[in-house]
């Protein structure tokens, strides 16, 4: 039968195995940080992000372009942008800069929408606008900050920046 373990062995014992997993791994941690620097490379999933993005830009351009012309209705601008929005979220870019992109591109994308809905209701859409294209500024003034650091590391944001 197993007896009762006094409270103070067992607040030493755990405090005993918490400070020795602690010091491994400090020790194990520190001789990854002197193994060398880490190189990072455009993952798959960035080169996807960059793609996604650069087709969904062109698409809101289309889409733009058509509801200016009247060739398209509202509403499908609407659902338009927030399937792109969708798209672009579902991406998972491992680069931090891409990331952040990637959601602010998303947000970008919600304000289009609202702004082009609100304009079809008849209401204001000027701050929706004004946020979309805020966000579209910060999106580009991001990549354009990062494009030598990116390129240098294999992936090229051009495509985002010539949009």
């Amino acid at each position: 039968m197993i007896g009762s373990v006094r409270p103070r062995r067992l607040f030493a014992a755990t405090l005993a195995c918490s400070a020795a997993v602690f010091g491994v791994s400090i020790l194990v941690g520190n001789s990854r940080a002197q193994a060398g620097a880490v190189t990072f490379t455009c993952s798959a999933a960035d080169k996807q992000f960059i793609g996604t993005v650069s087709s969904n830009l062109a698409q809101l351009s289309y889409w733009s372009d058509a509801l200016v012309s009247r060739d398209v209705e509202p509403d499908v601008v609407v659902k338009q942008a927030r399937d792109e929005a969708d798209q672009v979220g579902a991406t998972r870019p491992e680069d931090r800069t891409l990331h952040a992109t990637r959601d602010l591109l998303g947000s970008m994308f919600v304000e289009y929408s609202k702004a082009v809905a609100a304009n079809a209701r008849g209401h204001d859409d000027h701050v929706h606008m004004q946020n979309a294209w805020r966000l579209a500024r910060s999106v580009h003034d991001l990549l354009a900050g990062a494009k030598t650091g990116l390129g240098a590391q294999g992936c090229d944001v051009t495509p985002l920046l010539s949009r």
